[in-house]
């Protein structure tokens, strides 16, 4: 049996476009507007819900797509964005990964420093 190789590009990449994508708080409000709605949100709502204009939107819109957070779909003269959570999750396991290693990193540090007080007089 011959398997096909997926090409995916690596990992950090995609980390770095979700970071840099959420760095922004214009682009945060976007997201949240649209993970509030029901259904996927046009472009013309999302502009009503955020505030901006049509081609700031479109601006952030294309940075979040690129990032993996939405997807854009054409509909007649309707573009529909849909959060897309797998990104997210990836960005979520990366951190959890870096909490639980400075986390006991800390923790150590904590208890190195409580003991050296209690052996100074």
């Amino acid at each position: 049996m011959v398997y096909q190789s997926i090409q995916r590009e690596p990992l950090d990449e995609r980390l770095d476009r979700v970071f840099a994508a959420l760095a922004h708080p214009a682009r945060r409000e976007v997201l949240r507007v649209a993970a509030t709605s029901p259904a996927p949100i046009t472009m013309s709502e999302l502009a009503d819900g955020t505030g901006m204009s049509p081609q700031l939107l479109n601006k952030h819109a294309a940075a979040l797509e690129q990032a993996g957070l939405v997807s854009r779909v054409a509909r007649g003269r309707e573009r529909r964005v849909t959060v897309d959570a797998s990104a997210m999750d990836e960005a979520l396991d990366w951190m959890n990964r870096a909490r639980a290693f400075w986390g006991g990193a800390l923790d150590s540090l904590g208890a190195y420093a409580e003991a050296l007080d209690k052996e100074q007089p």
